[in-house]
């Protein structure tokens, strides 16, 4: 199953047993896999691994999660097989989060993703949804918006990179990346 994993800036993190290193194509093995205790951790749904990795420099991938899968019913996965895929940038993994939520409706959404107004910080992103969504950011961030219908189902979506050319910082913009106040 495709997943993801947040790493330190050196592609490592916390494993039972200390801190583990991890590069990008390969593949690892553990014996047994129980969330929170044993295995290779990661989620299912994108934006979620900013809950362990969020500082400036952290990196994030997405995963093959396979062999013997733990679920704990709440996102986190573990695995005995985990193969890094690739590497994503912060905006790659917000991007994936929206669709995500648009593929998975009626599933509750992590805690990153807001309701109805958000903003980002310099270099960040926010990931606002809502039937009438609105966002602010700092200079170098993102903004993506998702309206929703009536049905919580996601009828569109707007990505604006705040540049202070076309998009300003500290402005608030709706789905269509028109400022509104």
């Amino acid at each position: 199953m495709i997943a993801y994993k947040g790493f330190n800036s050196k592609l490592d993190c916390t494993l039972g047993k200390g801190i583990f290193h991890y590069e990008v194509g390969k593949t690892y093995k553990e014996d047994s896999a129980k969330c929170a205790s044993t295995g290779f951790h990661c989620v299912e749904e994108p934006i979620e691994v900013l809950s362990w990795y969020h500082s400036p420099g952290d990196r994030y991938c997405m995963v093959e999660a396979s062999g013997d899968v733990n679920e704990d019913g709440n996102d986190k996965i573990s695995c005995t097989e985990m193969t890094i895929v690739k590497e994503l940038t912060l905006e790659q993994l917000a991007m994936l989060e929206c669709l995500w939520i648009q593929e998975h409706p009626e599933r509750k959404h992590s805690t990153h993703v807001k309701e109805n107004f958000g903003q980002a910080y310099k270099g960040g992103v926010v990931i606002v949804k809502g039937r009438n969504p609105k966002a602010q950011g700092e200079e170098g961030s993102t903004i993506f918006l998702l309206r929703e219908d009536r049905h919580g189902s996601v009828t569109e979506i707007g990505v604006y990179k705040i540049d202070n050319k076309e998009h300003n910082s500290g402005v608030k913009y709706n789905v269509l990346g028109r400022a509104v106040t």
